[in-house]
Formats: structure tokens, C-alpha cells, sequence
């Protein structure tokens, strides 16, 4: 395997910088995701002749980010805090002997569990917005094994059974909200380069059904239909 390296860059600059304002530099800490490559192109990059870590994966303002652009990695990491906050509410519960009102551990789930299991998903979120995957992610099945848990009732119990007595709504329900919150507050954002952005964006949309906005309008349309 041939490994590659890069001509002098902004990193080897940033090298000689630190070096005659006699900083230190911490090359241990930064890390490197090379998204959607592979193989022995894949270039190292190096501070001072010191390689820099290579990672599958990131974590950038709260929400992971894979090198394969998986959104269903993203979706797997949004399930620590979710379990968290349902392992919290249970321990509550069973604290406050509150285990007979099957009813306070619905509503604290609604309150606080759904809610931590949602960051970053107008982004990875749209992957599950698709007609026929409304119960399709981790996390809503992790979401229907706590009500289920909770209704003392099989784990076979028809998911949309479960939901309708829990009071609950598929995730997809919150999930579909928060991107159309999104791409609203990018139509009526003050800021040229959001508007660039989503300008380039919906050029591309009608060729690229994977892509982001694509997938937003897709659901909107399909919304504004029934």
C-alpha cells in the first residue's frame, strides 16, 4: 500500500508559524475524516512531519458526521442521550414509587426523552422521511421498545397500537417538522451565503433525489397532498 502526501499546505505554514512564535502544537488532538474515499489515494496529512490521526467519524456540533456520509450512523449516535434520559425517567419512576401510573412515565418521555434523542436531526433526520419508513430507524425502534416497556405489553404488539395508546407520535412526525423549520429559516434568512446555499441547493435537488432538499421537498409535497 502506497501512502500518499501533500505538497506544502496551509498545515505546513501553520507549522513554521508556530514554530517562530515558539508554540506548541497538539497534534495528538486533531483528527481527520477523509468523506467518501478510500483505498491508497487517500492522502495523510502530516503537521511538522507528524501524521495526524485518521477517524471514520467526527462529531461536529453535537451531531456525528461518517466518512461514508451515513445518516444512519448519525441516527445511531442520537440514541446514547435518548437511552440516558429513558434510563433517568425509569429510575424516577421507580424512585417515587410511580411504576402504577404507566401515564407520568409517558408524559416524561414525551417531555424530555424524544427531545434529547433530537439534535441535529433536521440534517440526518431526512433519511426516515420517506413514505413506508416511519418506523424504520434505531431509534424509533429503541422508541417503541421503551413504550412497549412501559404498557407492560409484548414486544410483537403492533407498533401503531402501541403508539395510539401511548398518546405518542412516530419520531418521523417530530423529525419532518424540525427540517421544514430549517429550510424556512433559510428562505427567509437575511445572510447571502445561506441564500447561495439553498439557491444551489434547490438547483440540484430534481437530478440528486439522495440530496438534502430533495428530500424536504419530497415530504412537503407528499404533506400538501393529503
Amino acid at each position: 500500500m502506497t501512502t500518499l502526501h501533500f505538497k506544502p499546505t496551509m498545515l505546513d505554514r501553520l507549522h513554521v508559524y508556530a514554530q517562530k512564535k515558539h508554540l506548541v502544537r497538539n497534534t495528538a488532538k486533531p483528527e481527520v475524516v477523509h468523506f467518501n474515499s478510500s483505498g491508497p489515494t487517500v492522502p495523510v496529512l502530516c503537521v511538522g512531519g507528524v501524521p495526524l490521526v485518521h477517524k471514520e467519524c467526527f462529531k461536529y456540533l453535537g451531531m456525528m458526521f461518517h466518512e461514508h456520509m451515513s445518516m444512519a450512523k448519525s441516527s445511531e449516535h442520537a440514541a446514547g442521550p435518548f437511552m440516558a434520559s429513558a434510563y433517568r425517567i425509569r429510575q424516577f419512576v421507580q424512585e417515587k414509587s410511580l411504576t402504577g401510573r404507566p401515564h407520568v412515565s409517558l408524559w416524561l418521555g414525551k417531555t424530555y426523552v424524544i427531545p434529547a434523542g433530537m439534535y441535529g436531526e433536521q440534517v440526518w433526520g431526512t433519511e426516515y422521511l420517506k413514505h413506508g419508513k416511519e418506523l424504520a430507524s434505531d431509534l424509533q425502534v429503541r422508541h417503541m421498545s421503551s413504550l412497549k416497556s412501559t404498557l407492560g405489553v409484548k414486544r410483537t404488539t403492533t407498533n401503531w397500537a402501541a403508539l395510539r395508546e401511548c398518546g405518542h407520535k412516530p419520531l418521523q412526525y417530530y423529525w419532518f417538522r424540525s427540517a421544514v423549520k430549517l429550510y424556512n429559516s433559510m428562505l427567509r434568512s437575511n445572510s447571502v451565503t445561506v441564500q447561495k446555499v439553498l439557491r444551489a441547493y434547490m438547483s440540484i435537488h430534481s437530478r440528486e433525489p439522495s440530496h438534502w432538499t430533495a428530500k424536504v421537498l419530497k415530504c412537503i409535497s407528499r404533506a400538501a397532498a393529503l
